[in-house]
């Protein structure tokens, strides 16, 4: 019996050996920088300098001289990508109900940072009004800045409305496309195979679990990037052997949402890609190479 489960044991290495192979090659053209890629987090909450998201939030993250920007998109009633955080629009709005219940023309009626606040005080856009944004809206405004997508929405078909957008647009070298749901990525894999993908949770998980018994070789990503938390359920995720591992693989690793002075050093000394903050001014002073354009002054300090 022993010799049996040995002998499975085996065939089983055997086969995930033989599929294995390094990420294969997408369309994506990053930057060559000297130390990670600074990045911008679409954050909603008051976290960021900005209503993430919005228009105010891609000119000023352009205007800062990021090297990329993260958004997140949900599809509308009337199929249209839009930018948007949470799907519950009493979150960030004056308005109530879910996005994905309600048209473009519905949501480009509400004050998209209604809600928007960095102490639950003050509330400057209240007076300020910002509309939703959307997807192609968006490309008016980044120029030539990288993007992660962040696919939010469950829908089967986003897969389809987003791989056509990007067809159209031309932008398939500019964006990694990335999400939680792995039903959606594997459909928008299948329909664009040349843009580059994140991995989504099961994929992370299992290059995380290779990396730790050293056995990333066994894998055959799909994906050609990683953008992993700095931690979960108390463990640290992106590590030196994660780094490690996804250099074998050839691929583009950033970790998020970092935003102290402490733990962005930390990932900056480790190596990372690429690293997805809400203060993405401060992570720009501390990179000598880096020359940020229009950094407000700092709201506040961050150990």
């Amino acid at each position: 019996m022993v010799m049996l489960l040995v002998f499975c044991i085996i065939l089983i290495v055997l086969f995930l050996y033989a599929r294995s192979r390094p990420a294969r090659k997408s369309a994506l053209k990053l930057p060559k920088l000297q130390g990670p890629m600074v990045i911008a987090h679409g954050n909603d909450c008051g976290n960021g300098l900005y209503p993430g998201n919005t228009l105010l939030y891609l000119q000023k993250m352009v205007e800062m001289g990021v090297d990329g920007i993260e958004i997140d998109l949900w599809l509308t009633a009337d199929g249209h990508l839009v930018l948007l955080h949470d799907p519950d629009l009493k979150d960030s709005s004056d308005g109530s109900g879910f996005v994905e219940e309600m048209t473009l023309a519905q949501l480009q009626a509400l004050n998209i940072a209604y809600q928007w606040s960095h102490d639950g005080e003050s509330y400057p856009y209240r007076d300020n009004p910002l509309r939703i944004l959307t997807f192609e809206e968006a490309f008016q405004v980044v120029e030539n800045t990288p993007l992660i997508l962040d696919i939010k929405s469950k829908q089967y078909r986003v897969a389809e409305v987003l791989s056509e957008a990007l067809q159209r647009l031309g932008k398939q070298s500019q964006v990694i496309v990335a999400t939680f749901h792995q039903e959606v990525i594997r459909e928008f894999r299948r329909l664009s195979p040349d843009i580059a993908t994140g991995a989504a949770t099961w994929e992370a998980a299992r290059l995380y679990f290779a990396q730790l018994i050293r056995a990333e070789n066994l894998l055959a990503p799909n994906y050609q990037t990683t953008q992993l938390p700095m931690c979960r359920y108390g463990i640290d995720v992106v590590t030196a052997g994660t780094v490690r591992a996804v250099r074998k693989l050839g691929l583009h690793l950033s970790v998020w949402t970092v935003n102290s002075r402490a733990d962005l050093q930390h990932y900056i000394d480790l190596g990372v890609d690429g690293i997805v903050t809400d203060r993405p001014d401060i992570l720009l002073a501390m990179l000598p190479d880096r020359e940020p354009g229009a950094a407000p002054k700092l709201l506040g300090q961050i150990p």
